[in-house]
């Protein structure tokens, strides 16, 4: 992702230099507020998807499912274009979908999921997408593994990137062990990992973390 900014708007480079003024610091502070949530409601966006595949014959009242069809893959039950809609617990509707989920013959516990996508409406109006091109979830230890992209956007201009993750549902967490760039209207993250605790809300960013806040337009 490119660092380079339009020549009209003034940019402050948070890894190379001390917020000097009151301003400066606010403005830093809500920024960083609102990309760790992102990056949390994100990744845990599509965990709740995976976590939705799984449970929704126990939650028939908060959950509707379709799909395309029903088949097999290499003996391996699949259920082809399925897509779930409801709600969450502050009633904001969503809509889940993805290519496929392969269930494991020898472990149903254990399943494939293609192309995943999730879209939840917030409050105003807003809404967040995210996206994941695969993943390989067990509710047996309660590992998630993510991998080939994982993509949040906002209505509001927001975004953040990366290649895999890997969560740990009955612990809820998540980190990634590869770089992770966000931008938005005031400014640009990158790092090398990151680490996502889902009971603390506490967000960790490491490894050469660079963050760019873009002036206010004169």
């Amino acid at each position: 992702m490119s660092m380079a900014a339009d020549p009209p708007t003034p940019q402050f480079d948070w890894s190379a230099r001390v917020r000097t003024t009151p301003v400066e610091a606010v403005r830093y502070s809500r920024y960083v507020a609102l990309m760790k949530r992102l990056l949390s409601l994100g990744a845990f966006l599509i965990i709740a998807t995976v976590l939705a595949f799984f449970f929704v014959q126990r939650m028939p009242r908060q959950l509707q499912v379709s799909y395309e069809r029903l088949g097999r893959i290499e003996n391996d039950l699949t259920m082809v274009k399925p897509r779930l809609a409801g709600a969450d617990a502050k009633g904001n509707p969503f809509v889940i979908t993805a290519d496929s989920a392969v269930q494991d013959a020898d472990n149903p516990k254990r399943a494939d999921l293609k192309n995943l996508e999730a879209d939840l409406t917030l409050d105003k109006q807003n809404w967040i997408n995210a996206r994941a091109k695969a993943g390989m979830v067990d509710m047996n230890t309660g590992q998630l593994e993510l991998r080939g992209g994982i993509d949040v956007f906002t209505a509001t201009g927001y975004e953040l990137h990366s290649n895999s993750a890997s969560a740990n549902l009955k612990q809820s967490v998540i980190h990634g062990h590869e770089p992770v760039t966000g931008q938005g209207p005031e400014g640009r993250l990158r790092a090398d990992e990151f680490h996502a605790d889902r009971t603390t809300n506490i967000l960790t960013l490491s490894g050469h973390v660079h963050m760019t806040l873009i002036g206010a337009k004169k």
